[in-house]
């Protein structure tokens, strides 16, 4: 029985093979799945009959979303991943070789394997359906392509386009797959057949169909340069400098794709092979690998319905959505729905308002033409499916309703008792609230039972993470269709309870507010970004606070601190902060070059300096990072311990999605286990001499006695000392 690739008989010399693994969601390419590949390539050798083959996916969104990572979790042996890579490379060098034509009709995901498959086919047309994506995102898992992604991709499009593909892992749609060469053809879906048979006809009858493709537009002089070694070598040792200024060192895999393009430049082609194979297996042990195929499996896991969920929704069933708010956010999440094919109403409570909301989702659209992410015409589609309005008219017939107004309680609630009356009692509505309890806002809705939050991170259309928040009276079906809206949506789910600041901003708070203290009792202020940097952060605290806003910080700083008490009380320094919060525009914490502090608070972080009569002194980095990580740990010991969170492993995925939290760490809760939960608990209480609010939980001591956060389930631990906590939170 055929595990993936299917096939009769061919038909006028051509057979047609169809790509369907019949007992998966997505087609993957398994050792089984390889194993017959090979078989059918040995099969259309020994068939004079067969003068070519064509290969189509059965599963519609899916091409081949790439290898079988399942089989790569254990395989940390040198030797072994060697192996695998190696056996790869040889089924698709037959492939390559097969002696008649053979074309990938692409529709839909064709990534990592997928697209190096693709690659060993002599044509590849690609269509322009919204899933296609071409790429290879090996190196998110910390990996390089090991079946001859690193050469045969340079070799196709030339070395200075293929390294920001492979260092990136960027995904291309069909039109830009097209303009960067990766493809022969982009062609409206309906049309992908019939292009591909005029294609294979074409090449039997002439020996080749490159003649039916436009050509490249660059001269061939310019192609000429680009090929150098010279160049290639500027453009690598460029890369190089890029990598390390992003990555800092903590990631060896783009270091490891540069190294094997680097010493391929002067090898033959079977060499490069090798050293493709050599890379692999190197990255296979690397621990840093590890958390990243650790992250990958919590993220798809993540895009699937909880367990816990009682009730069910397809997905595919969301045919109506209407945003209420059309600031940036509003704006960005009504964008989010209309890609995806739900018809979407964009209110506001004027028309100025919406006028504006709407040229915002066109100028986003604007941009994704420019850059060659949509046609114009999949861009006034997407366009056209927004309706805005200053009225509720419309609204019964919506799935789900998103508020995206004011975070002021007040104001929430009206729009929520005006929202219960003009829609129906199966719509669910839904609060993008950051910091007000969703319980709260849902007061005086006739059917609390369909009100979630649903906390989208700005950018919407750029950040991967939605937390999905249920209330005590939420009910199953009104959870279930959130969770299908974010599943819809393509984003990352993590569910939560309804508390102060949920998952991210709770946990983000205590990381935020140590930075105040460290910014007056450090002599050099600006060592704790550079500190918070090398241990992996995108950015450091200081920064983060300026990008966010101190505004925003210091509104999200006091709903923390009314919810928890001492604990979250605001260091010193965010409270004086307030003479330039009124005084400057959007006041920042650093200086415009980014070296050095403000002035005005440079000012008055000496004032405080002098007020607390002691002396500024050298903070050690591994301090600045204890002091700025373990409060992370702790606070999400706490979540668990009380079921805001349902397993440590939500808690990073939040943190790592929602935040950049190193990734290659794992998420906080992960790394405090590699460094041991006992030894974080013996440095908070050290800390915690001098700075009590920072003393170790409960929660996080009994975690500490059974050695991890895995052992015991959400909910079972209490935090007796914790009242202000009982008091707020929602279970």
């Amino acid at each position: 029985m055929a595990v993936m690739w299917h096939y009769g008989e061919p038909e006028d010399g051509i057979l047609r093979v169809s790509i369907n693994c019949e007992d998966r969601p997505v087609n993957a390419l398994s050792r089984a799945a390889m194993e017959e590949l090979r078989e059918l390539v040995e099969a259309v050798k020994a068939n004079s009959q067969i003068r070519g083959v064509i290969f189509q996916s059965a599963k519609p969104g899916v091409f081949i979303a790439g290898a079988d990572i399942t089989e790569f979790e254990d395989l940390t042996e040198y030797a072994a991943a060697e192996e695998v890579s190696q056996f790869g490379q040889s089924v698709f060098a037959e492939v390559e070789q097969l002696g008649v034509p053979a074309i990938a009709l692409i529709s839909g995901a064709c990534l990592g394997g997928g697209l190096e498959f693709a690659l060993s086919c002599t044509y590849r047309i690609a269509d322009d359906h919204e899933k296609t994506k071409l790429g290879l995102p090996e190196v998110q898992l910390g990996l390089l392509p090991g079946w001859g992604g690193t050469v045969r991709l340079p070799r196709l499009i030339g070395l200075i386009e293929a390294l920001p593909l492979i260092l990136s892992g960027q995904q291309l749609n069909g039109y830009r797959a097209r303009s960067k060469g990766l493809v022969h053809e982009m062609v409206p879906r309906e049309a992908l057949v019939d292009v591909g048979n005029r294609v294979m006809a074409t090449h039997l009858e002439r020996g080749s169909a490159l003649s039916l493709f436009r050509k490249s537009k660059k001269p061939g002089w310019q192609r000429a340069v680009e090929n150098s070694g010279l160049v290639k070598k500027y453009a690598i040792n460029k890369a190089r400098r890029e990598v390390l200024k992003k990555t800092h060192g903590h990631y060896p895999a783009p270091l490891q794709i540069l190294d094997t393009v680097q010493n391929g430049v002067s090898a033959g082609e079977s060499q490069r092979f090798r050293l493709e194979s050599n890379g692999i297996a190197k990255l296979a042990g690397s621990p840093v690998t590890r958390e990243c195929i650790r992250l990958f499996f919590l993220s798809e896991n993540a895009k699937k319905p909880p367990q816990e969920l009682t009730a069910t929704f397809d997905a595919k069933e969301l045919k109506q959505a209407a945003v209420l708010g059309a600031g940036a956010m509003g704006a960005g999440i009504a964008l989010l729905l209309a890609r995806k094919g739900i018809a979407t109403r964009l209110k506001d409570i004027k028309p100025e308002f919406v006028a504006r909301g709407v040229q915002t989702i066109r100028g986003l659209l604007q941009k994704d033409v420019k850059r060659k992410r949509l046609t114009p015409r999949q861009a006034e589609a997407i366009f056209d499916r927004i309706s805005p309005t200053v009225d509720y008219r419309g609204l019964k017939h919506a799935d789900i309703v998103i508020e995206a107004v004011l975070e002021e309680i007040d104001i929430k609630r009206q729009v929520f008792g005006e929202l219960a009356e003009a829609t129906s009692d199966e719509t669910v509505l839904a609060t993008n609230t950051s910091s007000l309890l969703v319980s709260d806002i849902a007061r005086d809705v006739p059917h609390p039972e369909r009100v979630v939050g649903l906390h989208f991170f700005n950018p919407p259309h750029q950040m991967p993470l939605v937390e999905i928040i249920h209330t005590p009276q939420t009910s199953p079906i009104a959870l279930a269709k959130a969770f299908a809206t974010v599943q819809r949506l393509g984003k990352t789910a993590v569910v939560a309870g309804d508390c102060a600041g949920f998952l991210v901003n709770r946990l983000l708070g205590p990381y935020m507010n140590e930075a105040g203290f460290l910014l007056v009792e450090s002599a050099n202020p600006l060592a704790m970004d550079k500190a918070a940097v090398n241990f992996g952060m995108p950015m450091g605290p200081l920064a983060l606070s300026d990008l966010v806003g101190l505004d925003v910080a210091a509104h999200v700083a006091e709903n923390l601190h009314t919810a928890y008490g001492d604990r979250m009380k605001p260091a010193p320094l965010w409270d004086a902060l307030k003479e330039i919060r009124g005084s400057e525009r959007k006041p920042k914490l650093l200086a415009a070059d980014g070296k050095s502090l403000n002035n005005n608070v440079a000012s008055i972080v000496s004032r405080l300096q002098r007020e607390a009569g002691g002396s500024r002194s050298a903070v050690g980095e591994q301090e600045i990072i204890e002091r700025l990580v373990y409060p992370i740990v702790n606070e999400g010991a706490r979540c668990l311990a009380e079921g805001i969170a349902r397993r440590s492993e939500d808690v990073d995925l939040a943190m790592v999605f929602g935040t950049g939290f190193a990734p290659f760490r794992g998420g906080p809760m992960r790394y405090a286990e590699s460094v041991g939960l006992e030894t974080v608990v013996k440095s908070l209480e050290r800390m915690a001499q001098t700075h009590p609010h920072l003393a170790p939980s409960d929660s996080l001591r009994a975690f500490a006695h059974e050695g991890s956060f895995g052992s015991q389930t959400a909910g079972t631990h209490h935090e007796p000392d914790d009242v202000a906590t009982k008091r707020r939170f929602a279970s």
